[in-house]
């Protein structure tokens, strides 16, 4: 799905489901950790990636109630988790200037919060090229 305001493309659905016209994002949303993305992304292909946590936050719509995402595009989200519906991010942690690599963003698709969590945290993955 490309954002015209962006021109970023996304996957509708998030890794480990299918896009079905009638039903939607059909599937269980694989939750991975960071070092687990990129094997999952290279066998995929095309060219997706993690998004950068600014990236991911143009998905975030103010008009949306929970979900803060447009689920007629991109599929229902669900907790999954236990901790919300958070997605990993490329985007390392920022203190001030400093940048702490243990820590990357995570952005929860439920309320848009953006938190910091380590490369062993499990959460979902939307692509984008």
């Amino acid at each position: 799905m490309r954002d015209t305001k962006t021109g970023l493309i996304w996957r509708r659905c998030a890794l480990g489901q299918t896009w079905q016209k009638i039903k939607g994002c059909v599937g269980e949303i694989a939750l991975m950790r960071r070092a687990e993305v990129d094997e999952n992304v290279r066998l995929l292909g095309g060219g997706w990636r993690l998004p950068t946590v600014d990236e991911l936050l143009t998905l975030v719509d103010a008009r949306c109630q929970e979900p803060v995402i447009n689920t007629k595009i991109f599929g229902k989200v669900r907790d999954t988790t236990g901790e919300g519906a958070n997605y990993l991010t490329a985007s390392v942690y920022l203190e001030g200037d400093a940048l702490i690599p243990a820590l990357f963003y995570t952005i929860d698709l439920l309320n848009g919060g953006v938190d910091a969590h380590t490369k062993g945290f499990v959460g979902a993955v939307r692509l984008v090229r």
